[in-house]
């Protein structure tokens, strides 16, 4: 039988059982319109928080100098003012611009502390206003009028005051160097057990105490009468290849600074749009797999249906099997008959989902977005559903006997 009667043949099948076919799309549809929709809203949350990041600048890359765990090297200079006119001669090169934050991320600052010839290295951050009631075993906390001063006072984390005067409690009123300058000691922290130490949510206050305090302006002078900075943002022009200009100014960087042991490293904005597009992707299929799962039952609704066509049909198989039609263009004709439900059931499916996307989008934030792939993928799996479902019932009626068909 030619591909165009089988299609005729299963639309006049279809056409005499109207009611009955309709509702077997039924699970189809809800099926392919729950898959629909969720992708629907992947896409459009996707380009959604794409478009937010690209408005903080791609073309914008920021270089940290990362020392390495192994580095003692505190004192180390990985940027100075003068590198700014060295770097903006490198070709895809349009602005430098050096970052005054203090912190990357939030991250405290690290610096060798002294007590004449007794030496540590201590985590330091600036006073903030939670700090003045910081448990305390000796003296004070730094209170608010010191903090956000440029006094030279500190306050000590209880293991670097016992690394440096064995007894912590002899630090108060004795004057420690820290970034060159001397610093009053006028508190130490509670003491801790760090042997056996395991970071957790539980004990993140234990680690905070391990860390010393020191004035927010007695930092930030100090910080600006050096010449150095902590990192610096370089701005592209467009259409450059990113990788070979960022390696340019890396070099740069090595040449200007040939002293330093640790790596220059970027931060590109393109390269967390590409990570979050896959977690959004992956959590999207993920949940749109689980709400496919409706297929099935439409699935096994459709293999009931083609049961129930070749048991009714039985003797109209006999005739043609009598006539000479094959058992392969009998299998193909119900065959064709199941995928015709389906697909239809699936193109009605995406119509209903990508509505359903609509409305759920006038209460998001986002507007949903219907791509070729997710219709084509969409269409592929209600063509897979019939082919799956209709070739157990397709074989049967291929494999039935025609003289029995006939009189039964």
């Amino acid at each position: 039988m030619k591909f165009y009667n089988l299609l005729r043949t299963a639309w006049y099948s279809m056409r005499a059982y109207k009611l009955r076919i309709f509702l077997t799309m039924i699970g189809i549809i809800i099926g392919i319109a729950s898959v629909s929709a969720i992708l629907a809203i992947g896409e459009g949350v996707k380009k959604e928080a794409t478009s937010s990041i690209e408005k903080s600048n791609l073309n914008k890359i920021t270089i940290n100098y990362n020392a390495g765990f192994e580095s003692d090297d505190v004192t180390v200079r990985p940027f100075e003012k003068s590198d700014i006119n060295e770097i903006k001669k490198v070709p895809g090169v349009q602005k430098v611009k050096e970052n005054d934050e203090e912190q990357i991320f939030g991250f405290n600052d690290f610096e060798e502390i002294s007590y004449f010839n007794r030496h540590t290295s201590t985590e330091f951050k600036k006073h903030e206003e939670k700090d003045k009631d910081r448990k305390v075993s000796f003296g004070r906390n730094i209170n608010s009028i010191e903090g956000k001063s440029n006094k030279r006072v500190i306050f000590l984390s209880y293991r670097v005051a016992e690394e440096l005067f064995k007894e912590p409690e002899k630090a108060l009123g004795k004057a420690v160097k820290m970034k060159g300058e001397l610093f009053e000691v006028v508190g130490i922290g509670r003491e801790n057990n760090m042997e056996n130490f395991e970071i957790s949510l539980g004990n993140m206050d234990q680690m905070q105490d391990d860390v010393s305090i020191v004035p927010e302006k007695a930092i930030r002078e100090k910080k600006k009468s050096e010449n150095s900075i902590q990192n610096i943002s370089i701005f592209l022009e467009p259409g450059v290849d990113k990788d070979e200009v960022i390696n340019e100014v890396k070099e740069k960087l090595h040449e200007l600074h040939p002293d330093v042991k640790g790596e220059y490293e970027e931060f590109n904005l393109q390269e967390i749009i590409d990570s979050m597009q896959k977690v959004i992707g992956s959590i999207t299929l993920f949940v749109a797999f689980a709400a496919g799962i409706s297929l099935l039952v439409g699935g096994i609704g459709v293999m009931n249906i083609m049961y129930v066509s070749v048991t009714e049909r039985k003797r109209e198989i006999g005739i043609r099997r009598a006539i000479g039609a094959k058992p392969r263009s009998i299998m193909l004709q119900f065959l064709v008959e199941a995928i015709f439900i389906t697909i239809i059931g699936g193109l009605l499916g995406i119509i209903l989902g990508y509505l359903i996307a609509i409305i759920a989008g006038e209460f998001m934030p986002i507007k949903p977005v219907m791509t070729v792939k997710n219709f084509l993928g969409a269409s592929s799996i209600s063509v897979m559903t019939g082919l799956i479902f209709g070739i157990v019932p397709a074989s049967k009626a291929s494999k039935l006997d025609p003289i029995k068909a006939i009189y039964k």
